[in-house]
């Protein structure tokens, strides 16, 4: 990652927001299926109730197709400025990272992060990002789930402050930032290495391939495995966001899913959320550097045809 002149502050806000408000509204119905096969525990299989396609039978029967997309708002809420701010701090550290790496290394003409420092930057973008917008993602997870019944956004909030007052809308922040420091880190080590690894081998074979499929491919590689690796602390999050008073930290829930459940407890939902996480990720860096290149392009004709 890095170049000399970039798009500024505002464009990647910009982008970040795009990509997040596109993703989350395609993808909506993976992560809803995914919170209600996490939710319960594994021994409703039986029931029933714990495979894919029952699960979305039921949702569509008691709310019809439309309720395959409950919780789109506070998603949006929640997922937008989360994007959005992500690759914003990404952008800032990458360029402070890529600085004293040309220092370190004494190479003024540097312009790729090292994967150590990419692993970093993913990751401390994505808990800083993560932990601002822990609010959102408390109303983003109960709204997926069937065990609470909110009147609205605002109606939520209420209930939540109620309850359990601020430390209410920061519910497994620390499962969340261990679930998704790990993730962004190694998401962006991945995504960095497969994109530039493609670039070599077409360039060694003569082949002209388009920075789209480069981009949607390493997105789609990283993301899944970023996402197997990271599934049993997603679990965890999940059951101390919906059901805080059975799960009370992060050493109890793990011991409680793995003494009930065993090691599957942990990989409910897997395939949903790997899925959905390979094709947004895909979706997200595809869209946001695309407009990076669009802006750059557009800013680059603009003094040739003020010439003319």
């Amino acid at each position: 990652m890095g170049t000399d002149k970039k798009p500024g502050s505002i464009v990647h806000l910009g982008a970040g927001a795009l990509s997040g408000v596109t993703s989350c509204v395609l993808l909506q119905p993976f992560d809803l299926v995914k919170t209600r096969l996490q939710q319960t525990q594994l021994q409703t299989h039986a029931r029933g109730m714990g495979t894919i396609a029952n699960t979305v039978k039921s949702i569509v029967a008691s709310s019809g197709v439309r309720g395959l997309w409950r919780g789109t708002l506070p998603s949006l809420i929640r997922n937008a400025p989360g994007t959005s701010l992500y690759f914003y701090f990404l952008n800032h550290t990458k360029h402070m990272c890529l600085a004293t790496e040309r220092r370190l290394t004494n190479d003024a003409t540097r312009t790729r992060l090292s994967p150590t420092s990419n692993m970093v930057i993913g990751a401390s973008s994505r808990a800083v990002a993560g932990f601002l917008l822990m609010p959102g993602t408390i109303l983003k997870v109960q709204f997926e789930s069937s065990l609470y019944k909110h009147a609205g956004i605002a109606g939520a909030v209420r209930n939540i402050w109620r309850s359990s007052g601020v430390r209410g809308f920061f519910v497994g922040a620390v499962p969340t930032a261990i679930r998704d420091a790990p993730y962004a880190g190694l998401y962006l080590l991945l995504y960095e290495a497969i994109k530039h690894q493609e670039r070599t081998i077409a360039k060694q074979r003569n082949v002209l391939v388009p920075e789209t499929a480069v981009t949607m491919v390493a997105g789609v590689a990283a993301g899944l495995a970023a996402s197997y690796i990271t599934q049993p602390f997603d679990m965890v999050k999940t059951r101390m966001q919906l059901r805080p008073r059975e799960y009370t930290s992060v050493a109890q829930s793990f011991a409680r899913i793995y003494s009930e459940e065993t090691i599957r407890g942990f990989f409910r939902g897997i395939s949903l959320r790997v899925l959905r996480k390979g094709v947004q990720a895909s979706l997200v860096f595809t869209l946001y550097e695309w407009v990076l290149r669009s802006t750059s392009s557009r800013e680059e004709s603009s003094p040739a045809k003020l010439r003319a």
